[in-house]
């Protein structure tokens, strides 16, 4: 299931790389959204935390599936 988050700012491209080393399925559809396949609670925790630790501001987070 995707996680979608949106931030307040454009995410970086070291930003990006990190995560992309973290995560194995990550998109940017848009230059503030991040969608991150296959997220379990931990994983979750980590990549929030990576995001604040950069300084990034979550506005949103959805991990409902489409089909709710």
């Amino acid at each position: 299931m995707p996680t979608q988050l949106t931030l307040r700012h454009p995410v970086s491209e070291a930003l990006l790389r990190l995560i992309r080393t973290r995560f194995d399925r990550v998109s940017t559809p848009d230059a503030t959204v991040l969608v991150v396949e296959d997220l379990d609670q931990a994983s979750m925790r980590a990549l929030l935390t990576l995001l604040w630790d950069a300084g990034q501001e979550v506005l949103s987070l959805d991990n409902r599936s489409s089909s709710c």
